[in-house]
Order: structure tokens, then sequence, then C-alpha cells
């Protein structure tokens, strides 16, 4: 049968070294092979505590390298397991017409798009092969070339 869902990450999990519990203490340090990990987001993680896997954000949250439990810990609890199931491998690249407008920066510039509200301050040329857009206030310091040799959209 058929996956049915939202599409999942290509990355291969990454189970994080086991952790043993000290009692009243609510924050661990998370390692791979006995080397500190720091996970992309808590959402990517799945943690196991006493057989239940556990909710990001209500239940444990992550800083770093640190994961931290809502409530401390006590003795006879086990982490039973702590996954990362959408490692970061330096690049994360978002699905196809996955990212809106309202998610990029109004300075951002990538792939010959420029975003409104930017003010262009260092040389830059589009390249035959882009296409720019600029839309609403757009400003280009008296210093600042721009060179066009791809198609430039002004909105």
């Amino acid at each position: 049968m058929a996956y049915i869902g939202s599409q999942q990450g290509t990355a291969a999990p990454i189970l994080l070294d086991s952790i043993s519990v000290v009692n009243g203490q609510a924050a661990y340090t998370m390692q791979k092979n006995s080397v500190n990990y720091s996970p992309a987001s808590e959402l990517t993680l799945q943690v196991s505590l006493n057989g239940l896997v556990q909710a990001p954000s209500n239940s444990f949250t992550i800083s770093g390298s640190t994961i931290t439990f809502a409530d401390p810990l006590v003795t006879g609890d086990v982490i039973d397991y702590i996954l990362d199931r959408e490692p970061s491998t330096g690049t994360m690249e978002p699905l196809d017409a996955s990212v809106t407008a309202d998610k990029i920066a109004s300075s951002v510039m990538r792939n010959g798009i420029r975003v409104n509200g930017a003010t262009l301050s260092t040389n830059t040329t589009i390249a035959s092969s882009e296409r720019a857009m600029v839309a609403g206030t757009f400003t280009i310091d008296t210093s600042t070339t721009l060179t066009i040799n791809g198609e430039m959209t002004i909105v």
C-alpha cells in the first residue's frame, strides 16, 4: 500500500546515543557517537520516554544540543530513544511550490528575484538566464550598478 500523508524527507533518520536519567534533572545533552548533536528543530525529533512518544514543544524543547523536558525526570524514568527523523545535512530544501511570498524576507534576493522593500547596495547583475521582479519600494544606492542581462519586471 502506498504511503498516505505529507511527503516525508529523504534523509535517513539518526538514532542518538542513549541518555541516563538523573533524578530531578530536566536538561540533557544529546549526542551521536559521543559527540554533541544539534537537531535542526525539535519538530524533527521523535522522543520516547517511559514507552510513550513525547509531543515536541509541549513535553520537551531543544536549544542547540540540549533537550529539556517540561518536567524534571525522576529515578525510574527511562528515555527509550531519541530519533532525529529529518537530520540537517547543512542544506534544507523546501518542497517545490511550498514557499510563499509571506515566508521570504523583504530584503532577500535569490536566483535573480528581488522582493519588495529591498535596498540594493552592492553591484548586482541579473544573468541572461535569470528573471528579476521588483514589487513595491526598491532603492538603488547612487554608488551601485545594476546590470540586467536577463529580464526585469517592475510591479
